[in-house]
C-alpha cells in the first residue's frame, strides 16, 4: 500500500529554507545601487560554476502528486516568472550513496512568489516545481553533469516506501 502524505505549502523566508540552500527574497533595506527609474540590490545569492546553464519550465498543475524527485552534485537557481510556485524539497544523507532515495516524511513544500527564488543546495532531493494554479512559466539554472552511477535511465527517484505527498493548495 502506498502511504500519501499531505503538505500545505508554507511561505518562502530565508530561515524555513536554510537546511536546503538559500532563499532569495523580496528585497527589503536600502538598495547598493539607484538612479532616477530603478532600485538594484545585488549579491542577494551567489551561483558557481563557469558552465552554468538556463532553462525554462512551462509547469502544469496536474493532481499535485509528488511521488519522484532528482538531486545534483552542485547548485540548482529556480525563479517563478508568469505565477506562483510550488517547491517540494527534503534533506539529501550522501550524495556518494547512488541507493540513497528521498524520505516523503522529510518533504517540505515551499511557496515561491513571482520575484523570490531558491538556490537549491547540491544533494538536496527536489521536486520538479508545480504551479499554484494551472500553468506557469518558471527558469532554471545549473550545471551539467553526469548522471549518478546506477540512475542513467532517469534522475527521478520514487521516495522510499513508495510514498507520495500531496500538495494541497496554499493558504
Amino acid at each position: 500500500m502506498t502511504a500519501q502524505l499531505q503538505r500545505t505549502p508554507v511561505a518562502l523566508s530565508a530561515e524555513a529554507f536554510e537546511p536546503f540552500g538559500r532563499a532569495v527574497t523580496l528585497p527589503s533595506g536600502s538598495p547598493s545601487s539607484f538612479g532616477d527609474h530603478f532600485d538594484c540590490w545585488f549579491n542577494m545569492a551567489e551561483l558557481t560554476g563557469r558552465d552554468l546553464k538556463l532553462g525554462q519550465v512551462i509547469a502544469r498543475r496536474g493532481e499535485g502528486i509528488v511521488a519522484t524527485m532528482e538531486r545534483h552534485p552542485d547548485i540548482e537557481f529556480l525563479l517563478p516568472v508568469t505565477g506562483p510556485l510550488i517547491q517540494v524539497v527534503a534533506p539529501g544523507r550522501d550524495l556518494a550513496d547512488n541507493h540513497e532515495a528521498p524520505d516523503a516524511a522529510e518533504a517540505i513544500a515551499f511557496l515561491l512568489q513571482p520575484g523570490e527564488a531558491v538556490v537549491v543546495a547540491p544533494g538536496v532531493w527536489h521536486a520538479a516545481a508545480m504551479p499554484v494554479t494551472e500553468e506557469t512559466l518558471y527558469m532554471f539554472a545549473g550545471l551539467p553533469h553526469a548522471p549518478e552511477p546506477g540512475r542513467e535511465a532517469s534522475p527521478w527517484i520514487p521516495f522510499d516506501a513508495s510514498a507520495r505527498v500531496a500538495v494541497g493548495t496554499p493558504e
